[in-house]
């Protein structure tokens, strides 16, 4: 049962994953996409450069503000 829950979660990773490149690419967009789970870390990021992604205290500084969405908001 667990490894069912596990092959499912790693497909819908690989599925936003490809998504975010997707929107990268066709929209040309700036993506960094960070995914925790359990401790253990994947990201991506559409642009290779070492100063991206930015950090949370720059974003959190740019101008226009950030919108910052939250679980509540999408339900």
């Amino acid at each position: 049962k667990k490894k069912k829950k596990n092959e499912g979660l790693n497909r819908r990773k690989d599925t936003l994953i490809k998504k975010a490149y997707e929107l990268g690419e066709f929209d040309g967009i700036d993506i960094a996409l960070i995914i925790c789970k359990n401790g253990r870390y994947t990201t991506y990021r559409s642009r290779d450069h070492l100063s991206w992604p930015l950090s949370i205290a720059e974003i959190q500084t740019a101008y226009p503000l950030p919108k910052n969405i939250l679980p509540e908001d999408i339900e």
